[in-house]
């Protein structure tokens, strides 16, 4: 996979020559991805899981007005499809972090339980022909952790993607820092009313190879297998629990959870993928890396090994430095060859700048507030993206 500022190009295509497409499957703070045989609802708080919107058409399930992650792996017309995970009972979908700094482990989730612990908002959402693109960030709020999460949907395709991108804009070392990803797969509760699945650690990273695949069937009234798909060593697959919210028990298979690969169990508890980075050190990484796997209702996913096939869509292309960047001055120097456009835009893809230079440029930010922005870079038929943080 590219490792280039995966979210932050993504913000930048999205506020620019976007028009029209902005609001396209939007509805307030949450987001829609409507596929041809998927349907996923993203939460204000980044989990899958938004009110559902009379104005967006979907195949929910369930009797909490919610769209969490439905399919039709058949490709009947929407006659035997799967999912949702909103009936019966509380729904526990969502995701979590865990980190250690300063000598004191933390574990913050956010999920369709209530729970809203690492603030953020969707930040842009990218619609083509052909895809849609789902971008969401966030921070808690006593720590300089930023955690990036990159949905993405080919409309024709029986799956979707996450990518999981952190950052430090912070002067401590976080160590064992983990992004977790824990469900409950009640799937087709309406139909059959069967609260148990056979949950399976079909492939465990680090044993035969590094794939990564977790899966939860039901039966009744027809076969759901939902599969977590991930590959490389960082990922673990997990069953069992229900309300997990220990990221490193996750990541191990420890506690009241199994990652042995070949183990089975029918039972109602949560299935899930943990991801773990030994150290996130504190200051700007010109290329972070992007983590990130699948989400299906169809076990012939073909996991896509390195390099992803982006078609340029995640891609820098102009060399230039932004310094100092973080800025707590008025003033950030930006460098670069020749002619070309910036717009700098806040994390709700509003422009609060914009200009033109030619070669070395300082561009004045006391007209705007403290925080974080990204900076958007134009020249010729190239674009280029950076985060700006003025503090």
């Amino acid at each position: 996979m590219k490792k280039t500022r995966l979210s932050f190009t993504i913000l930048a295509l999205a506020t620019i020559g976007m028009g029209a497409n902005l609001n396209a499957q939007t509805s307030g703070d949450h987001a829609f991805m409507i596929g041809d045989y998927i349907e996923i609802g993203i939460h204000e708080a980044g989990y899958e899981g938004a009110p559902l919107d009379t104005a967006i058409a979907t195949h929910y399930r369930g009797a909490t007005e919610k769209l969490g992650f439905v399919a039709n792996p058949a490709a009947d017309g929407w006659v035997e499809y799967n999912g949702d995970f909103y009936q019966p009972g509380s729904p526990e979908s969502g995701f979590g972090i865990g980190y250690t700094v300063g000598g004191v482990d933390y574990d913050l989730a956010n999920n369709a339980v209530g729970l809203f612990e690492i603030p953020g908002e969707i930040t842009s959402y990218y619609e083509t022909v052909d895809s849609i693109i789902v971008n969401w960030e966030g921070m808690p709020a006593s720590d300089s952790i930023v955690v990036m999460l990159t949905y993405t949907l080919k409309k024709d395709q029986h799956f979707y993607r996450t990518f999981i991108e952190f950052d430090n804009v912070g002067s401590e070392t976080f160590t064992d820092v983990y992004y977790y990803r824990n469900i409950d797969p009640d799937h087709n509760q309406s139909i059959g009313w069967s609260f148990v699945t056979s949950n399976t650690i079909e492939s465990q990273s680090e044993m035969a190879d590094d794939s990564v695949i977790v899966s939860a069937t039901q039966t009744s009234a027809w076969t759901a297998e939902m599969i977590l798909e991930a590959n490389g060593p960082e990922w673990k697959g997990f069953t069992g629990g229900f309300s997990n919210r220990d990221a490193s028990e996750m990541w191990e298979g420890t506690g009241p959870l199994t990652g042995t690969e070949g183990y089975t169990a029918l039972a109602d508890q949560a299935v899930g993928l943990a991801l773990k980075v030994a150290s996130l050190p504190p200051g700007r990484r010109e290329e972070s890396p992007v983590y990130s796997f699948a989400t299906a209702f169809k076990s012939d996913i073909v996991y896509e090994d390195e390099p992803v096939e982006t078609g340029g869509l995640y891609e820098n292309t102009i060399d230039f430095k932004l310094y100092p960047n973080p800025n707590e001055g008025e003033v950030v120097d930006l460098q670069i060859t020749g002619e070309f456009i910036y717009t700098i835009v806040d994390l709700k893809g509003s422009i609060v700048l914009q200009g033109q230079g030619n070669g070395f440029t300082q561009i004045n930010l006391n007209s705007i507030e403290k925080g974080i922005y990204v900076i958007n870079i134009e020249q010729n038929d190239a674009h280029a993206t950076e985060k700006l943080i003025f503090r």
